[in-house]
């Protein structure tokens, strides 16, 4: 049986976060155009890995807030489209 040391427990749950993180985050952009989608994948990726650097955490989570804020902008144009369409 394998047993897992504090450390180790650790970087598990932030691996998983990370992962729950990302597949909440980038699957709303699979509707988008490629590339918008393309472009809102590529700042939440590199804003992430930044955000969790030691060096750089403050422009990690400019970059990740302003992909994500990018994502939240275009679901609500992709929506307001639907509901003009619809009318």
């Amino acid at each position: 049986m394998v047993s897992f040391g504090a450390n180790e427990m650790i970087i598990v749950l932030f691996v998983v976060f990370i992962i729950v993180l990302l597949l909440s985050v980038l699957n709303p952009a699979k509707s988008l155009e490629e590339g918008r989608r393309n472009r809102v994948k590529d700042l939440i990726v590199v804003g992430l890995i930044l955000w969790f650097s030691p060096s750089a955490k403050i422009a990690g989570m400019v970059i990740f807030l302003y992909g994500f804020g990018i994502l939240l902008y275009e679901k609500y144009q992709e929506g307001k489209r639907e509901v003009l369409n619809s009318t």
